[in-house]
Formats: structure tokens, sequence, C-alpha cells
């Protein structure tokens, strides 16, 4: 008997990643939940980037270069940047190219023992609850912060456990115009979730921009509203994937006619010839905040921090905005710096709060899992 409520099967180490991720929140205490310690309801993160008021003590570490290898966690852009900051500072450091639930489960991993140093990866929200479970340095700020745009600035969390230097859009409606007309597309996620046909995104707790998309839709409609409207969905018509590349693959097989796809990837089929058409929401698209951020328990913090001052440049964001690549097409953070041309450029970003992002994840994250056994 075939079923709509699909999601495709998941690799070991994704299953691996999954699981990791619900292992931490077991062990989390419910104070660390709010960093602050006083419930959020979808108010913006304070802005520390230009505040007045002294910055949190650091975390007590040597501030000395070691000399030693520091070791960059991240996916986008790391086999890139890492080899450049190194020929510019002289600073040793070798990346580590993850995905993104990759990432945060080798840090999970790694907890008693952490073999990383900084982490660069999409998903502010994930970053803010390692940040509130004392996985990150803290308190210290960067001479370049003040190169952050004002919306780079308003990104900055209170507490400076982690920095803002890009924002691109982790769900575009993308559509195949060999099944779809353009009039019979979805212009808004109302009418993404309203399609007479086969949809589908990747899965939150794999891909590090799906929790970014997920999590913008469940805060704008209220976890309850938007479980019903997913298992809606499912019924008339959603497969999950576990990453966005596979998304692209269906929806150019007609496995699914509509996709909340990454941009990179949406503009990637398109740029390409494929028939596919890329649309931004009318209301939004659910953005996806790249940040850099320091272990606390770093052996060399001089390097950590010198990658933190070289990412929060506008030459550095500049640089990656230039790679023959759509990993490119992003919104740098840095004042002064454009995007690239070829994708939407008044674009409006849904981001929920960073609080509330972390103070979901799991349980988000566990009900799109649940939805594979039903």
């Amino acid at each position: 008997m075939k079923t709509n409520r699909k999601i495709k099967s998941l690799s070991a180490a994704a299953l691996l990643s999954a699981a990791f991720l619900l292992l931490s929140a077991c062990g989390a205490s419910s104070e660390n939940s709010n960093a602050n310690g006083a419930e959020t309801s979808g108010a913006s993160t304070p802005n520390a980037a230009n505040s007045e008021s002294p910055a949190a003590p650091a975390s007590e570490e040597a501030s000395e270069d070691t000399g030693k290898t520091i070791y960059l966690y991240g996916n986008d852009f790391v086999d890139f940047i890492a080899p450049k900051f190194a020929e510019e500072t002289g600073f040793k450091i070798e990346a580590v190219h993850y995905g993104g639930g990759e990432a945060l489960a080798k840090i999970e991993a790694e907890q008693g023992n952490p073999q990383w140093d900084v982490l660069m990866i999409d998903g502010h929200g994930s970053v803010r609850g390692l940040a509130n479970r004392d996985f990150l340095l803290t308190g210290w700020r960067p001479d370049n912060l003040g190169s952050l745009s004002t919306t780079g600035a308003s990104y900055v969390p209170e507490d400076l456990a982690y920095f803002p230097v890009g924002i691109h859009a982790s769900g575009v409606i993308a559509y195949n115009t060999k099944l779809v007309s353009e009039d019979m597309a979805p212009k808004t996620w109302k009418e993404f979730f309203a399609f007479q046909g086969p949809v589908g995104h990747a899965d939150p707790a794999v891909a590090a921009p799906a929790y970014p998309l997920v999590s913008a839709l469940f805060e704008q409609w209220g976890v309850e509203e938007a479980e019903k409207k997913y298992e809606q969905r499912f019924k008339d018509g959603l497969n999950i994937y576990p990453k966005n590349g596979p998304v692209g693959k269906a929806l150019l097989s007609g496995e699914i006619q509509v996709a909340a796809l990454q941009e990179h990837n949406a503009y990637e089929l398109k740029l390409a010839g494929e028939p596919v058409e890329v649309l931004w929401p009318e209301e939004g698209a659910p953005g996806s905040l790249r940040i850099v951020a320091i272990s606390k328990h770093t052996k060399n913090p001089a390097a950590a921090k010198a990658f933190v001052e070289y990412m929060l440049k506008p030459e550095t964001q500049r640089q990656l905005t230039e790679i023959e690549s759509t990993e490119s097409f992003f919104t740098p953070l840095a004042e002064g710096v454009a995007g690239r041309s070829e994708r939407q450029q008044d674009g409006k970003f849904l981001l929920p709060d960073a609080e509330w992002a972390a103070e979901h994840e799991v349980e988000i994250k566990t009900w799109f899992a649940d939805q594979n056994v039903k």
C-alpha cells in the first residue's frame, strides 16, 4: 500500500547525529534552557555589538598563542577559508568538514575531551543551545565587532557566545516548471502547505539549514498549530530527505513537484538550466544564520580569537561572495559588503529567536523523527 507519509532512509551517521542530539537534551539541566533564567516569547536576542554595558567575564583560559594547530569544525566555506587564514595570519589551522548535524553530534561525543577549537556552522538556535550548556567561550569582545552592519550587530547575543558572519535562506520555494505552471506555483508558505501535489524538504535533525527552516515556521505559527499543519501536509504528500541535495534531485525527477529548498541548491539548479524556478515567499524566507564560535576549552585561544576576527573582516566576507559556487549566495553581515546579484536582493528573512529555537530544538526534531514510525 502506497503512503504519502514518506521519510527517506537516513545514513548511519545521520542516525548517530540524531541520537547524540537527543542524549544531549536529556543531560541538559532545565535551568540551562534559557541563559538568563527567564522565559522568552519571540523577542529578539539582546544586541551586544553596540552595548554600553560591560561584557560578561570571559571564560578563564590563557590568551597567548601556543603555536599548536587549532581545529575548525563546520560545513560551508571551511575548506576554502582555513588555508587563507593560515597564509595571512601565520596561525596553524585544520578544517574538519562535516554536515551540520554531524558537526553537532561530534561536539556532543567529544564533550568529555573536546578536540575542536572553532565552530562555523548554520543555525544560531543550535549554537545557542551549546552556549546555554557552557560549551562556548563567552564574554570576549572582538576588535572587529564594529565591522558588522546594523543587521549583523542585531544578531550578536548579549553574552558574546557566537558571532554572525552571514545569513541565507534555509528555504525558498522551488518548483519543477515541467510539472507546475507559474500560476499554480505556491507563492506563500500557506500556499505551499495547501499545494495539491507532492512537496518536500530536508530533515531538520540532519541538515544544518533545515532546522532553521522548520523552527521559523514553528515559531511563526506556534508549535501546536505547526504540528497540525505538518500532519495534514504529510497526509497530502510530504517527503523528508536527509539533506538538500537529495531534495533537489527529487524535484528534478518529479518525485516531488515543489520543494522548500535551501537557496544555494535552488539557484544552482536554476542557473544550470534545469527546469526549476525559484520563488522568495511573500512573507519571507526562513533564515539560516551562519555563525562562528570558540570552544570554552580551546588550548590555543589566541589563534581561535584571530580566526573570529578574520571572519568578521569585510574583506573576508567579500571573498566568500566571490567564490564560483552557489555557496556564495548569502547576505554578508559586514558593513559595506554586497551579496551576489543573481539572488533575491530584497528578500525578507524569517529568523526565529535564538533562545526559542534552542529551547524547542529537541522537541521539534524528535517530533519529526516520530513521523517516520507512524
